[in-house]
């Protein structure tokens, strides 16, 4: 007597990608050329300037490594693609730009002699909190929580080119707004926001990481008809 075979379950995903992905990554990929077109022509000096704290020349430098390899990881055609150049990427984000940049980050409050900025303090910490929580889940192959918790750490990296936007606007701003609320809404609101966003997004679109699929349809595959 042939014994019948347990029936497969295979996780459905919330929502497949939304049908805008890919304008929002290509407005991602154009807010970083612009942030790195605004911004390197005001940093590289800085490197030579004596007089710039080197904690600031530091952070500043490796918050732009994080902020480009950031972008090269939720690039969909290099996941599928190349997924070994994926997975060294995100070394290099984690390791070399998202760990040092935020240890960098308090070490300037201390060197600008402003401690008790508590929302950058809380921003690097958020963002040192899920960048190890992303790392201990692809160790550990959970791969849906890997891609969850990497969604809010590019968010908290992708910060750094919505607030060079706001430095922009903030003259225009300040006109209607006193400098004090702008001062701590150009610190909360940008990775507040962000961070809430990508709660959204992974909230309602939570779909099988590409390793997790795999091993589902060969699975599937094995299942006798």
């Amino acid at each position: 007597m042939v014994q019948a075979q347990p029936p497969v379950t295979v996780s459905t995903p919330l929502r497949s990608a939304p049908p805008w992905q890919p304008v929002a990554v290509a407005l991602i990929v154009l807010g970083t050329v612009w942030f790195l077109s605004f911004t390197l022509p005001l940093f590289i000096p800085r490197i030579f300037d004596p007089t710039i704290a080197p904690v600031r020349v530091l952070h500043g430098g490796f918050g732009i490594l994080a902020l480009v390899t950031a972008v090269l990881q939720i690039l969909p055609g290099i996941r599928r693609r190349y997924p070994r150049f994926h997975r060294w990427n995100g070394r290099v984000y984690l390791v070399g730009g998202v760990l040092p940049s935020a240890l960098l980050l308090v070490a300037v409050l201390f060197a600008l002699r402003n401690p008790q900025n508590t929302a950058d303090f809380f921003w690097c910490v958020v963002w040192l909190v899920v960048s190890g929580i992303a790392w201990r889940a692809v160790r550990q192959r959970d791969y849906a929580k890997h891609r969850r918790y990497m969604a809010y750490s590019v968010a908290i990296t992708l910060v750094a080119v919505t607030n060079a936007g706001l430095v922009v606007v903030a003259p225009q701003i300040s006109a209607v707004v006193s400098p004090p609320v702008l001062y701590d809404a150009l610190h909360w609101f940008p990775w507040v926001t962000h961070l809430a966003i990508a709660h959204w997004l992974v909230t309602h679109y939570g779909a099988t990481p590409y390793p997790a699929r795999r091993r589902q349809i060969a699975e599937a595959s094995t299942v006798p008809a």
